[in-house]
């Protein structure tokens, strides 16, 4: 019989605690350790559609990148949507486990994931974060003109849309950083990356990328971040060959582009 216990040793053995951020929170947020398991819902988030989703599956639990639960919480109410998330799961029975920066940092993980999603080869980490684990850098398998980049990183992750701002040269060397990973442009400048690719851009973000040369490109925080729900299906999947993981089908980017 394979507990919430048993699953949460196994991701923690993938993506350790000490790689994640002294700010994080990760771990099992909601549930009973000891429960059993038998199903397993995989998603980037964890939203009062997703818990529908693993309580129509017969999911006992749900396995997420960002935490539910992030910031103080002093109380759970009906009133927030994080409130009424935990209150669903809880009453459905339903366990939560979310790995959050160490999932980011750790060997397959969030950024290896992103960097597979993009065909990089010779894929090196580049040092940023807290413990220098933080983000990663490879090759293209050929040298590309930025506008063809571009749409190549738009449909490699099945984005709505891409923003980016033109470095000095083509692009063969990318560093790449799922979500909100602005402060690492000196990192990846560090490294020798002609273009950088992230999930959240301010515009002055983006100014100072052009100023310095680098192609920087937002492809949006859903679709860099989105592929690891596979990563952590398989994880899951291979160690316990007698439980079954589900990909989320029913959460996708709340972004839409016209």
């Amino acid at each position: 019989m394979t507990t919430v216990q048993d699953i949460l040793t196994c991701l923690e053995h993938f993506a350790p605690y000490d790689l994640a951020e002294g700010w994080d929170n990760c771990g099992l947020m909601a549930g009973d350790r000891g429960q059993p398991v038998t199903r397993v819902l995989c998603a980037l988030d964890v939203t009062e559609a997703v818990i529908q989703e693993a309580a129509a599956t017969g999911a006992q639990l749900v396995v997420a990148h960002h935490p539910l639960i992030f910031t103080s919480v002093h109380n759970v109410t009906d009133d927030t949507a994080t409130g009424r998330t935990l209150l669903q799961a809880i009453r459905q029975g339903i366990s939560i486990i979310c790995m959050h920066t160490n999932a980011d940092c750790a060997q397959g993980g969030v950024n290896d994931a992103l960097a597979g999603a993009l065909g990089l080869q010779d894929v090196e980490n580049l040092g940023a974060g807290e413990n220098g684990q933080l983000g990663r850098v490879g090759l293209l398998p050929a040298v590309m003109e930025i506008p063809a980049f571009a749409q190549y990183v738009k449909d490699s992750l099945h984005a709505g849309g891409v923003r980016y701002v033109c470095g000095k040269s083509a692009v063969r060397r990318v560093a790449v950083g799922g979500g909100a990973c602005g402060k690492m442009m000196d990192f990846a400048i560090a490294k020798g990356a002609d273009a950088f690719v992230i999930g959240d851009c301010s515009y002055d973000l983006m100014q100072r990328a052009e100023s310095l040369g680098l192609t920087l490109l937002d492809a949006g925080h859903f679709p860099t971040e989105n592929p690891v729900v596979e990563v952590f299906a398989n994880v899951i999947q291979t160690r316990f060959h007698e439980v079954e993981c589900f990909r989320s089908l029913r959460h996708k980017d709340c972004i839409h582009f016209v």
